[in-house]
């Protein structure tokens, strides 16, 4: 066969349309990248915001003026509990939770990990009454809340009867954290951590074992707001239990039965007993 015939019988392409291009195969990030890709922009309304980087406005004073202010003390707490000081500045009183007096293993592992911890409730917790208010991070180690004049209940009892609608209001407030920042207290059992104002007002403070309910199914949640209303109902029963009525009874004696099951109670350094805070 000729040269020419060859080429004669070679399979012309129809003519129409050129055929596009595949688009190039670029490299896809593994399954772990993906993930963390993934979490960091669920997870971007949790970032830090600006009151919470050292040096910003949003502080009302930082760790070099808490030095120079001369503090008072409100409670030595223990051996991984923060130190509570009294402080002025700016024409304001201010309650500081500082880790820093403490060991560097305590400060750093077990003071970081409370502070932020606290700090994130008491930041959800903003304009909710009967709590901190006006939180805001002095550093790593340290937080700030503006100071309410008060003493613990469990001090104030012991000086006579509380105002009649106190309790009463005090479950209010405790439903208000439930509802409106969606985070139940879990530590309400101690009465350090209700306070009751100069103006009989109750005050929920250390926020630091506070658990965001927002992730719970609907039957864990209920339970967990149960607890806290339980453990108000505890002081409730002690203080006035004429006042209480049959469903607070009733709801306080299924939790004081199933309590004994609990694994762990309370939490590393065990609660603070002395001292005025606010």
């Amino acid at each position: 066969m000729r040269s020419g015939d060859a080429r004669a019988c070679v399979r012309r392409r129809p003519p129409g349309p050129r055929r596009q291009p595949r688009p190039r195969c670029y490299h896809r990030p593994p399954p772990s990248a993906r993930v963390h890709g993934f979490l960091a922009m669920s997870s971007a309304s949790d970032r830090p915001t600006p009151l919470e980087k050292p040096g910003t406005p949003g502080r009302a004073f930082g760790r070099a003026e808490l030095e120079r202010s001369p503090p008072r003390i409100l409670s030595e707490g223990r051996w991984a509990n923060a130190v509570l000081y009294l402080v002025q500045h700016g024409g304001n009183e201010w309650v500081v939770k500082d880790f820093r007096p403490r060991s560097w293993l305590v400060r750093n592992l077990i003071g970081r990990f409370l502070v932020r911890r606290e700090f994130g409730a008491l930041r959800r917790l903003a304009g909710v009454a009967a709590t901190p208010q006006d939180a805001f991070l002095i550093d790593a180690h340290a937080l700030a809340y503006r100071f309410v004049p008060g003493r613990p209940m469990r001090s104030r009892g012991r000086r006579g009867p509380l105002p009649a609608d106190f309790f009463p209001r005090l479950e209010q407030s405790v439903r208000a954290t439930h509802a409106a920042a969606d985070l139940v207290h879990l530590d309400l059992r101690n009465a350090e951590n209700i306070l009751i104002t100069d103006d009989g007002e109750p005050l929920l403070i250390d926020f630091q074992s506070a658990v965001s309910s927002r992730w719970m199914p609907a039957p864990l949640r209920r339970f967990a707001e149960t607890i806290d209303l339980a453990a108000i109902y505890k002081h409730w029963k002690k203080r006035s239990p004429d006042t209480m009525g049959a469903e607070r009874e009733r709801v306080l004696a299924r939790i004081t039965r199933i309590r004994p099951l609990w694994a762990l109670r309370g939490y590393i350094g065990a609660p603070r007993r002395n001292g005025r805070r606010g």
